[in-house]
């Protein structure tokens, strides 16, 4: 008799802390809901005016962290995909100080008296910066020629700036694109040239321009840092329904 109390208390138990969560989690999705409807409006306006100046498209991708968009041109003959992942971007540091550094209206003792008396908190500074780049994918494909190139892109949000990394050549659109594991792994494998930096100035420069001028620019950084937020807030929310589900 004793057993069976002790069973049956264990059940009531059981079933209790498991409403207790399910009702902490419907709490939590009235509130990102609410939060989620009077923000949509604004970020849908800030980074649907890049999607419309520039003609890409986003390509959905639910329940995924990495996001993309597209855009073609030439009569359909190049293609561009650009890649991100939005929980990388959204929650990248925003440091209202470094901006405030960056300004150069803005007055700070010179350089060599901060590193004399400052040399701990600057390397500091260095870690800091290195937490604000995510990575960016840009592929180009020449669609006739079955073609195309990759720029492994870094982005500084705060800055509103992209960095080449590197930039590879691939013999097919599969080779780019594929995403099967034996494919990356190829990828992987592949040389993909010397660090950007020690390329031709020239050619540096001419490369940045071409990225340029297909709308790799500080729109384009504006666009991911909004359009992240607003997919990752989204994903939040499935994530929670999901979660509600179960334990209900």
């Amino acid at each position: 008799m004793n057993q069976s109390r002790c069973f049956s208390y264990s059940a009531i138990n059981f079933n209790h802390t498991s409403q207790k969560v399910g009702q902490i989690l419907n709490s939590e999705i009235k509130v990102e809901t609410e939060l989620s409807d009077e923000q949509n409006n604004i970020e849908n306006d800030s980074f649907n005016d890049y999607l419309n100046k520039f003609n890409f498209k986003v390509i959905e991708s639910p329940k995924k962290n990495l996001a993309q968009i597209e855009r073609s041109f030439d009569n359909d003959n190049e293609t561009i995909k650009i890649f991100f992942d939005v929980a990388q971007v959204a929650n990248l540091p925003y440091d209202a100080q470094m901006m405030e550094n960056n300004n150069p209206n803005t007055e700070s003792p010179s350089a060599m008296e901060s590193n004399e008396n400052n040399s701990e908190p600057l390397n500091d500074d260095f870690d800091s910066m290195a937490d604000n780049f995510a990575n960016v994918k840009v592929v180009v494909l020449k669609n006739k020629l079955d073609s195309a190139v990759s720029f492994e892109l870094l982005m500084n949000l705060d800055e509103g700036s992209f960095f080449i990394d590197s930039v590879t050549p691939f013999d097919s659109i599969d080779d780019a694109l594929n995403e099967s594991a034996e494919v990356e792994l190829k990828r992987e494998l592949t040389y993909q040239g010397p660090p950007f930096s020690n390329l031709d100035s020239d050619l540096q420069d001419a490369l940045e321009i071409y990225l340029e001028n297909r709308g790799i620019n500080e729109e384009l950084a504006t666009f991911i840092g909004s359009y992240s937020e607003f997919k990752e807030n989204n994903e939040y929310i499935s994530w929670l329904k999901q979660m509600e589900q179960f334990f209900n």
